[in-house]
């Protein structure tokens, strides 16, 4: 008789970061390990600390000594045997099959696609370009493969091919999120970590053409004669060059780690100027906090995001379009009000503990058929 594997569910990782994909999976596998089955992640030396703090019955495995083609190499060459395997980049789908051809046992793939990764990741990624046939190929190769997808938005399932997805589940925000919307007043200058009376309007300023910071400067730029309006960039790594009239926020945090709530909190008004999107969790975290936002229709936010009602839509790369709406939400002081008390309402339909239940739900069927076979 062969022994049961090490694992119940394995998760490969290209690495781990703080973005809210990644935080997505590891609040998958919290949910998993909740209910006492082994996981465990398998990531590359260069990006092996989780963004969150993992439970009891995770395990981190790091493969891979350097950042580097050898790291990679011994990253993708050695998974560890599970019964689940959690597929979560167009990339180890394809990686997870040879391990299973290679260790002879049978095992499920969970593929959870957060994004348009032929896209985001292929066509519009930084790979040179004698690299990028390969990588669709790659891409459409993994959709190819025998698994039970999970898109995380109509947007996504629709950009994948419905055929390929078998649930839409949606993301949601973590905790503190959801108390501060539950907050009956918001109060919101009492929240500030600043005193400025001017509005202060904010964004994302941070590396890859999709993520549209360039649009939000070039939208806020046009306001910038405005002495009423203070103009705020939460600047990440990679952030573009930007004029000295926008602030940035790591210099007002100091030498603190960056802290989104804390940002959201200095703002009056949020802009998500995203091009593409597979949810977009940052408008509903600002929503959260009593912010009204000014969203790009990017595709993912339409699960949550509607114009008039608990935000405004603008197009997508249209800095025209993005600068009105800000000065409308500065004219309209009612308006800010009805959106950020609309946008509360909605923030408090997606907590992050039922995307992760729900998509434990998937595993935990599989694992079930396993232990009854």
């Amino acid at each position: 008789m062969s022994l049961p594997p090490v694992f119940d569910v394995a998760i490969p990782l290209i690495g781990f970061n703080r973005s809210g994909a990644v935080r997505m999976v590891v609040h998958v596998a919290n949910a998993i390990a909740a209910r006492r089955r082994r996981v465990a992640f398998v990531v590359p030396a260069h990006a092996s600390v989780p963004p969150l703090d993992m439970r009891t019955h995770v395990e981190i495995i790091v493969r891979g000594h350097s950042r580097g083609f050898s790291d990679r190499v011994d990253f993708v060459t050695h998974l560890p045997e599970a019964s689940v395997y959690v597929a979560t980049n167009y990339q180890t789908p394809l990686l997870i099959d040879l391990a299973r051809l290679r260790s002879r046992r049978y095992a499920r793939i969970v593929y959870l696609i957060q994004a348009d990764e032929e896209r985001t990741e292929v066509a519009y990624g930084p790979q040179p370009g004698w690299l990028k046939p390969a990588l669709h190929l790659v891409a459409k190769r993994s959709l190819a493969v025998p698994a039970t997808r999970i898109a995380v938005s109509a947007a996504v399932a629709d950009a994948v091919g419905r055929r390929h997805i078998q649930r839409v589940i949606n993301p949601g925000i973590e905790a503190r999120y959801l108390e501060q919307a539950r907050q009956a007043t918001p109060l919101r200058r009492l929240r500030r970590t600043d005193v400025t009376d001017r509005l202060t309007v904010g964004f994302f300023a941070q590396a890859g053409r999709l993520k549209g910071s360039t649009v939000a400067i070039d939208a806020v730029s046009r306001l910038s004669t405005d002495s009423s309006l203070r103009l705020l960039a939460l600047d990440l790594p990679g952030a573009p060059a930007m004029p000295d009239y926008i602030e940035r926020f790591s210099i007002l945090q100091a030498e603190r780690p960056v802290d989104m709530m804390a940002f959201y909190n200095t703002c009056d008004i949020f802009v998500f100027p995203s091009l593409i999107e597979g949810f977009g969790l940052p408008p509903l975290e600002a929503m959260a906090c009593g912010v009204p936002a000014v969203i790009s229709d990017c595709g993912g936010v339409r699960e949550y995001a509607r114009n008039e009602s608990n935000c405004l839509l603008v197009p997508p790369g249209d800095a025209t379009a993005m600068a009105a709406a800000i000065q409308r939400l500065v004219d309209d002081p009612p308006l800010r009000a009805a959106l950020a008390d609309a946008g509360r309402e909605t923030a408090l339909r997606f907590p992050v503990e039922r995307f992760a239940s729900e998509c434990a739900d998937e595993i935990e069927r599989f694992l079930r058929d396993r232990s009854v076979s």
